[in-house]
This record gives C-alpha cells, sequence and structure tokens, in this order.
C-alpha cells in the first residue's frame, strides 16, 4: 500500500461524516481512493476535473494565485478541494451534517502531505 492510499484512508477511516476521500489528477486518474461506493468515486472524478479546470483560470483570471483550495456545499452532502502541486487534488466528500471547515482542514492536511511525500 502506497503512502498515499495511508493516507487518505486515514483521513476517512472513523468519522462517520466523511463518505469519501480521494486523489485525482488532471486527466482524471485516480492516484488513490477511500469511498464507500464506485459511483461516488465516478461522480467525484467527473465534477472535480472540470471544477479544477474552471477555477485555476478563475483565480488566474482575477489575480487570485494559484488555487488552494474551495468547497461545494450542497442540500444532501458537500465536498473540499484542495490542491496537491498544481496537477492533482485532493477530494474530500462530506454528509450533510458535516462541518464545512473540517472537510476543508482535511483536504488542506491531505495536500500537504502528499506534497510533503512528494518532496522527501
Amino acid at each position: 500500500m502506497t503512502d498515499s492510499h495511508r493516507l487518505t484512508e486515514s483521513v476517512g477511516r472513523g468519522n462517520p461524516d466523511v463518505l469519501g476521500v480521494l486523489v485525482v489528477d488532471g486527466d482524471g486518474t485516480v492516484h488513490a481512493s477511500e469511498t464507500t461506493s464506485p459511483e461516488m468515486l465516478r461522480a467525484a472524478v467527473a465534477i472535480t476535473v472540470p471544477l479544477r479546470d474552471l477555477l485555476d483560470r478563475a483565480a488566474a483570471e482575477l489575480g487570485c494565485g494559484e488555487l488552494a483550495s474551495t468547497l461545494v456545499e450542497g442540500r444532501e452532502a458537500s465536498f473540499a478541494v484542495a490542491d496537491v502541486d498544481g496537477f492533482r487534488s485532493v477530494v474530500v466528500i462530506g454528509t450533510r451534517e458535516a462541518s464545512l471547515g473540517s472537510l476543508r482542514s482535511d483536504s488542506l492536511w491531505l495536500a500537504a502531505r502528499l506534497r510533503e511525500g512528494a518532496n522527501a
């Protein structure tokens, strides 16, 4: 098991408000995942790849600098996306009851650990 898989599992394990965690790149390749269903994995990739592209372009046009993270809040679930290295993203999907701050914090924590591992 790779470090990215261990780290991904550590975010979701023992937290009933986390429905899924994944690391996906801009081509839609999943590098690690911990989800409750394959459908959730497919949906998360289908949403994250174009969303990340759109947000990267918008952030550049607005002069925001590189995208660090974003949250999408829905009525039934929410998710946080955090940049790893300009190409890979961490996605943490939570239940309706999940704290948005916790989802964002978990995604940023995992992204930072993955960057540290890549630089080691």
